[in-house]
């Protein structure tokens, strides 16, 4: 993910969530699990899978958040982004 996409990215977070966006959320994994735990708060259901569990070399992490019927998930090589990818989707469509 470019540079800029993460700012858009952090920008969307700060455009929902206002101050009470973690620092860092989307560089750091506990920022991104503070992040989570803010949802799951919000009656959200929160998993984080090792999509290349056996792989030495590659990495690909799935986060997903849970309400009721609907699932908003995102996959990306670093966890924290992953996170904050499916967060965004989370509370733009499931607030």
């Amino acid at each position: 993910m470019s540079e800029s996409a993460i700012e858009i990215l952090e920008e969307q977070l700060k455009a929902l969530l206002g101050d009470s966006v973690p620092d860092q959320a989307v560089y750091n994994i506990n920022a991104a699990m503070e992040l989570a735990g803010m949802l799951e708060a919000e009656g959200f259901t929160f998993q984080l899978k090792d999509m290349c569990p056996k792989s030495m070399t590659e990495t690909n992490w799935r986060a997903t958040f849970l309400k009721e019927d609907a699932a908003f998930s995102a996959e990306n090589p670093q966890s924290s982004v992953a996170v904050c990818m499916a967060a965004v989707e989370a509370l733009r469509n499931g607030s």
